[in-house]
């Protein structure tokens, strides 16, 4: 069933690589490009805007000035994702139909295919993750040793290098090792071992950041992305500021406003103040958003947790602020973005182009099916009952790889919900995490149903 399902998910894959050529570009995957070509070139300045580690991955394809590797490789990196989540379950115990259908939203899904054939991290990054996850749990009826526990350190270090908010993974991780590891001295043995590989790749970047830019970060760019984020609700009412910090209060009604307008646009207030002598602007906007915060801590929270639900909404709508989901569905056409297409010629690249035949056949696929967020819910739902239903000695191997993809499912959405507008990019991994929790917790809960070894 699992290999029926795999080839269908490879044939279609085949059908939007064939509809949109060389590849999609979003505005970022034009940065992600000109930092690739400077790589290539010798010039090892990192990005201060985005993490340059998928730049670096982009290497290869910009040698060979063939773009369409990207998209190529990246259709490939789903359809490992899938084969992970499907041989984690098989070795969890669950039986072979159960494991194949929890890889249905990876191989079949619009979002999941259209985000592969970006020129964006998000691909690389959920395959990274679902890597660092299946080492974790594979070793079934035996304690992770001190290698798995490293391996998944590094890979979610590296995963990290592609987007920094993945930074709070290894918060699922360590939690896995604490419950799954006994006595308490090997547990703290395999903790280190986890996190000082974690710490490989994340110390690494920084240096190389601090030697660009003269500090320790992932961006220079952190307050104006919280800015947007608050700009959404702040009120300025009773809140005392500095003289220079009282142009970045927006002025519009909550209803009007825009967070895109207010972390990019040119003439958002973030952009059109002048910081004073000495202080730099984003260290000025980001000491403002947190006042914000303090200010407003109650509907930052309504805010984050307004954003976080809306992920599991029957309709993939523009999210509560209003961002546009356009670009990550089907479309018969491109449309033209001239700065985009601009920039591309500069590297030696032709703009994006469309194949009206497949293009069509995707665009009605992908306007009839998408997996419901309910469905995804619903896994949810099941994997965390499992957690706290499950007695302590009912197949534990199974309730800890259960805690550990719940936990991550849950806590992979939190970053974005509180640094970011919603965007129904940052629910790319709950295609894979939430049907392998929902499936442990199947057998977890239901042993005598769900977890018969399937020869």
């Amino acid at each position: 069933m699992f290999a029926a399902l795999l080839a269908g998910g490879a044939a279609l894959r085949g059908v939007v690589f064939a509809a949109y050529h060389p590849a999609l570009i979003f505005p970022d995957s034009v940065r992600y490009l000109q930092y690739a070509h400077a790589f290539a070139d010798g010039r090892w300045s990192v990005d201060e805007l985005r993490q340059s580690g998928y730049s670096v991955l982009l290497i290869p394809a910009v040698l060979l000035h063939a773009l369409w590797l990207i998209p190529l490789a990246q259709h490939l990196a789903g359809l490992a994702t899938a084969a992970l989540a499907y041989a984690v379950l098989i070795r969890l115990g669950a039986r072979t139909w159960l494991a194949a259908l929890a890889t249905v939203p990876v191989l079949f899904d619009p979002l999941q295919l259209v985000l592969e054939q970006y020129v964006l991290t998000d691909t690389w990054t959920v395959f990274l993750i679902a890597a660092a996850l299946a080492v974790l749990v594979w070793p079934r009826d035996q304690k992770p040793g001190w290698r798995r526990a490293a391996a998944g350190g590094l890979l979610l270090g590296l995963a990290v290098t592609f987007r920094d908010e993945e930074l709070i993974m290894i918060v699922p991780a360590a939690l896995y090792l604490i419950v799954a590891v006994r006595p308490w001295r090997l547990m703290a043995r395999r903790l280190g071992a986890l996190a000082g590989c974690f710490l490989i790749p994340v110390a690494a970047y920084l240096g190389w950041f601090y030697a660009d830019h003269g500090e320790a970060g992932f961006t220079t760019f952190s307050g104006a992305f919280l800015y947007g984020r608050v700009a959404d609700f702040a009120s300025c009412k009773g809140l005392a500021l500095p003289a220079y910090e009282k142009p970045l209060c927006p002025t519009q009604p909550p209803a009007e406003r825009n967070a895109d307008f207010y972390t990019w646009d040119p003439q958002s207030p973030q952009w059109t103040f002048n910081p004073p002598p000495g202080m730099s602007r984003d260290a000025v906007v980001l000491d403002f958003s947190l006042r914000i915060l303090r200010h407003q801590p109650l509907a930052y929270a309504e805010a984050v947790g307004r954003d976080f639900s809306y992920g599991f909404s029957p309709v993939r709508g523009a999210g509560p602020e209003h961002y546009s989901p356009a670009y990550l569905q089907f479309h018969t056409y491109i449309l033209p973005d001239p700065q985009a297409d601009a920039s591309l010629r500069a590297l030696g690249y032709g703009a994006p182009a469309v194949r009206p035949g497949p293009a069509a056949f995707l665009t009605d696929y992908g306007r009839w099916f998408y997996v419901p967020g309910p469905v995804f819910a619903a896994g949810l739902i099941l994997g965390l009952a499992a957690v706290v239903a499950s007695r302590r000695t009912q197949r534990t191997a199974q309730r800890n790889a259960c805690l550990l993809f719940t936990a991550s499912a849950v806590l992979v959405l939190v970053p974005p919900a509180a640094f970011a507008t919603f965007d129904w990019r940052y629910q790319l991994p709950q295609l894979t995490l939430i049907p392998v929790a929902a499936v442990l917790g199947a057998v977890t809960g239901r042993p005598s149903r769900f977890a018969a070894r399937s020869g």
